[in-house]
């Protein structure tokens, strides 16, 4: 059942053709700046877009790599400049307003989807910080709305069009693939990257356009308006096919930056809060996953890779935390280590060829299984954390 909708941004809820737009952007700021030099600015900026759409390390905020591309090479200080740029955005930046063109039917769509109860996301290219995507928004005539999330610069460790960035949408709501559905105008970076997640989408084009590849989950092809008539009639009863295993190293991607998302602003005595005394701190959790899967999940996969059909023990990872006093431990320190296990097991599965999902193994306690199906048990293994991260951090 399709729970959530993820809507694009430019040229989709609001006419902005980029060709035209990011000239006129970068015109606008080398103004705000007269006295640097425009094209070393601009190739700063360049440089650090190149290396955010490159980032595949989901331990790294898009804005730290940005930030770290753009600002050494102005030979600028970041915490003095950082605050000229937002002056930036909350004054030259809404000159550009008359290149775009307000869509009515953007917000009439959404304010349907949310009154049916659809939790309704802007999946926008996270390139841009908050505060520029918020001036869009108003723009669009959207603002004020209840959005369940708003990608940006600030939030995001991976932009379009790789698949990690929609898991990682996914990882924070505690949504599987298919509850989603995606509308974007963007084939290559709204629609293909999707698709590889599993994701229902819905493309956003002349209904005459042709899709450049067939899907099972592209349902339909027009304007906002087509697509509501069709979304009114259609989105209670949508089935999708399965995601495909393929699918798995990119959700695991996904769920590792939104678990350190969740911890991003965790300051020095939060690490070992417990809000409930009943529940496990920040440190403990994440003690947890790193020991998952450094110790049962990382061996085990390469263990049913190399192996036929092998015998899989039942591990019961609860007791470690007293065991090992994980609250006595470094919470970031134990970050680190689990990023990198995480990413290492993700790499590794994705190196793999299609053919290994089903290779079988046999479980202590559940039998039978594929790979593809422990990986679904580790997604929601971390579904479970995520939540109770994200309930502490309220708690606190």
């Amino acid at each position: 059942m399709i729970t959530t909708l993820l809507f694009d941004l430019d040229d989709t809820l609001l006419g902005n053709d980029m060709g035209t737009f990011i000239p006129a952007y970068f015109e606008q700021i080398t103004c705000h700046f007269p006295a640097v030099d425009p094209q070393q600015l601009i190739n700063a900026l360049m440089s650090g877009t190149r290396a955010a759409i490159a980032n595949r390390d989901a331990s790294q905020k898009l804005s730290d790599v940005l930030y770290q591309q753009l600002f050494p090479a102005m030979n600028w200080k970041q915490a003095e400049w950082l605050p000229r740029f937002n002056e930036f955005y909350r004054t030259r930046f809404t000159h550009l307003r008359g290149l775009t063109d307000h869509r009515p039917a953007a917000r009439a769509l959404l304010e349907w989807a949310i009154a049916a109860g659809y939790e309704v996301v802007i999946a926008t290219s996270p390139l841009f910080p908050r505060i520029a995507i918020d001036e869009r928004l108003r723009w669009a005539g959207i603002a004020d709305l209840p959005f369940a999330r708003v990608t940006s610069l600030e939030n995001s460790h991976f932009t379009k069009p790789h698949p990690e960035y929609f898991a990682e949408i996914l990882a924070h709501l505690g949504r599987r693939p298919e509850a989603a559905l995606m509308l974007g105008n963007d084939w290559e970076n709204d629609i293909a990257p999707n698709v590889a997640l599993g994701l229902a989408n819905y493309w956003i084009a002349p209904s005459d356009g042709v899709p450049p590849t067939e899907s099972a989950y592209t349902f339909g092809v027009g304007s906002l308006e087509t697509f509501w008539n069709w979304a009114k009639a259609s989105l209670p009863n949508l089935t999708l096919p399965p995601p495909p295993a393929t699918a798995l190293p990119h959700l695991l991607r996904g769920n590792l930056a939104a678990i350190v998302g969740t911890l991003d602003e965790a300051t020095e005595s939060s690490w070992q809060a417990r809000p409930d005394p009943t529940e496990w701190s920040f440190t403990e959790v994440i003690c947890h996953l790193r020991d998952v899967d450094v110790e049962v999940n990382v061996p085990r996969f390469h263990s049913i890779v190399e192996t036929d059909n092998p015998f899989i023990s039942g591990a019961d990872t609860h007791p470690w935390a007293v065991e090992r006093d994980y609250q006595s431990q470094s919470g970031p320190e134990a970050l680190q280590a689990f990023s990198a296990a995480r990413q290492h097991l993700a790499d590794f599965l994705a190196g793999q060829p299609a053919s290994v999902w089903n290779r079988t193994a046999r479980h202590a306690l559940f039998g039978p299984t594929t790979l593809a199906e422990i990986v679904g048990w580790i997604l929601d293994h971390d579904r479970i954390h995520l939540e109770q991260l994200q309930k502490t951090k309220s708690g606190l």
